[in-house]
């Protein structure tokens, strides 16, 4: 009996992951007509609905579920035995894009780990210099970045949303009291992070403070200095969790009120089109997301 060609196969597997044709069509490189008519020739050849068409959405029958996993696992081993056969094939490097405080406030303590489980992948972080103005790095094959409007293609799922929260050195509060009111932050001196400028101002408005009340205070360039100066009693910066939270764990850094005033920011990673990501960019993407859910649980 003939067998369904793979390429057919690998169109059903994307169909069913992404339940949209187009979606699917985009992740093959071809068009949503190529699609639908290869799903319907397979439906045919298989005497058998795989799909069911709402107005604007697909749903697997139960037998295109069932179909669906095996190919799904299918194909996911034939690539994992290629790439273990014939690694000559393709590079092990994979290349991410990240701010310089994701990297080494967040990546850098737990790349031992990865490194341990995955000796064969080479990890290499390039850093963004100006994350608020969501720069992309040329040449990456996983990219972290800030966004804030709904701009977010098929490609780029939210990774972990940061909360930003005002810290300072213990010996920075009188008595080691907590401030109390968000006014009270007009009795400290402020620490802005360049990049991240607009921080500052955004805080003041959600905790109805008047703009032009942030004080000028300290300015440095990075996230890693802000923290410093932080310590060393300076000021109050910005600080984004998880990514201080082992300063906060050691207690060399504290939140400065007893109440949450905090602002929420939501971190995106970006990869390959399924149909050209290679099994050690799908590593590395399930490593980060899991560092996520395991880190924010």
């Amino acid at each position: 009996m003939k067998r369904p060609r793979l390429n057919i196969l690998r169109t059903f597997e994307a169909a069913g992951r992404r339940l949209n044709f187009s979606q699917a069509a985009q992740d093959l490189n071809v068009s949503q007509a190529a699609v639908s008519q290869q799903i319907r020739q397979l439906e045919a050849y298989l005497n058998t609905p795989l799909f069911v068409r709402h107005n604007r959405r697909l749903t697997l029958t139960n037998t295109g579920q069932v179909y669906y996993d095996t190919v799904h696992e299918a194909l996911d081993r034939l690539d994992s035995i290629t790439d273990q056969l014939f690694p000559q094939l393709q590079s092990r490097i994979v290349n991410l894009a990240c701010t310089s405080s994701v990297a080494t406030l967040w990546l850098a303590p737990e790349l031992k780990t990865f490194q341990t489980f995955h000796p064969n992948i080479e990890l290499r972080i390039k850093t963004l210099e100006q994350p608020a103005r969501n720069q992309s790095l040329a040449h990456s094959n996983l990219e972290i970045f800030i966004q804030r409007d709904d701009d977010i293609d098929a490609n780029t799922s939210r990774l972990l949303t940061s909360t930003i929260t005002p810290v300072c050195a213990p010996t920075l509060l009188k008595d080691g009291k907590r401030l109390q009111q968000a006014a009270d932050i007009l009795q400290m001196e402020l620490i802005h992070v360049l990049g991240y400028d607009d921080d500052w101002h955004r805080w003041f408005r959600k905790h109805q403070l008047e703009n032009d009340l942030v004080p000028g205070g300290l300015s440095v360039d990075s996230s890693l200095i802000a923290i410093e100066a932080a310590q060393r009693g300076d000021g109050v910066m910005l600080g984004r969790r998880p990514f201080i939270d082992r300063y906060l764990q050691s207690g060399e850094l504290v939140e400065v009120f007893s109440a949450a005033h905090f602002l929420l920011t939501d971190y995106y990673l970006r990869q390959p089109p399924p149909n050209i990501a290679r099994r050690e960019t799908r590593i590395v993407a399930s490593w980060l997301t899991d560092l996520a859910q395991n880190q924010l649980s």
